[in-house]
């Protein structure tokens, strides 16, 4: 609606003639009669006079058409994400692996095979950092492996502790003396080189896990 429209049609609503609304805004009836039929506009005080007298609010007087509707705040979106339940990582599955060998070993050794013990309870003992390590399970047993190689196979093999020296000296030894050469000679030597540059190995990737830490990469 224009102006000269809404004029019109409040000053019907509210059962005036335009004398009453002329002797109310101090004009004459022609004044009004020429704001309803659009041949003049009202000064902008005789606008907020008419808004008073009609109650309405000025921009709702002089505005032409309907008053726009504020934006609608968005509705938040709620996202339903399925989550997938968590398995067993392969790491995991190798540790329940070495765990039930380890306690077939137990059962078998109980049963009359003594010697099988050790190495049972060590499978177990390995198992334990696959299962329940969060952060390098392998790195963790690794080591474990390690130590306990020197509390299985070193009463009876004699290696030295640091294991790689000693497997070379015993290569040595029985290049120098063949009529030493023995089994027990050669298995300790194996023991001895795989478990040195086993330890090699370890240290190398426990070195830059840890440099990794240190520089905010993970965390150890």
């Amino acid at each position: 609606m224009t102006l000269a429209e809404k004029i019109l049609s409040l000053r019907t609503e509210k059962g005036m003639s335009q004398d009453n609304l002329a002797e109310k805004m101090e004009v004459s009836r022609q004044s009004v009669s020429k704001w309803e039929t659009g041949q003049s506009t009202p000064d902008l005080d005789k606008i907020i006079r008419l808004a008073d007298l009609f109650g309405i609010m000025v921009d709702e007087l002089v505005r032409e058409g309907e008053r726009p509707q504020p934006p609608e705040p968005p509705q938040p979106q709620v996202v339903y994400v399925e989550r997938k339940p968590e398995g067993l990582t392969q790491t995991q599955k190798t540790g329940i692996v070495f765990l039930v060998a380890g306690a077939v070993a137990v059962i078998i050794g109980f049963s009359g095979t003594g010697w099988v013990i050790l190495p049972a309870l060590a499978l177990i003992a390995l198992s334990l950092p696959l299962l329940l390590a969060k952060k390098h399970p392998w790195l963790i047993t690794g080591w474990l492996a390690v130590i306990l190689s020197f509390l299985i196979l070193n009463p009876y093999t004699s290696v030295s502790p640091w294991g790689l020296i000693g497997g070379l000296r015993y290569i040595f030894f029985l290049i120098i003396h063949p009529e030493m050469r023995k089994r027990t000679y050669y298995f300790a030597a194996a023991v001895g080189i795989i478990r040195g540059a086993f330890v090699l190995i370890l240290l190398y990737f426990t070195g830059r896990a840890w440099m990794k830490r240190q520089s905010g990469g993970e965390e150890m």
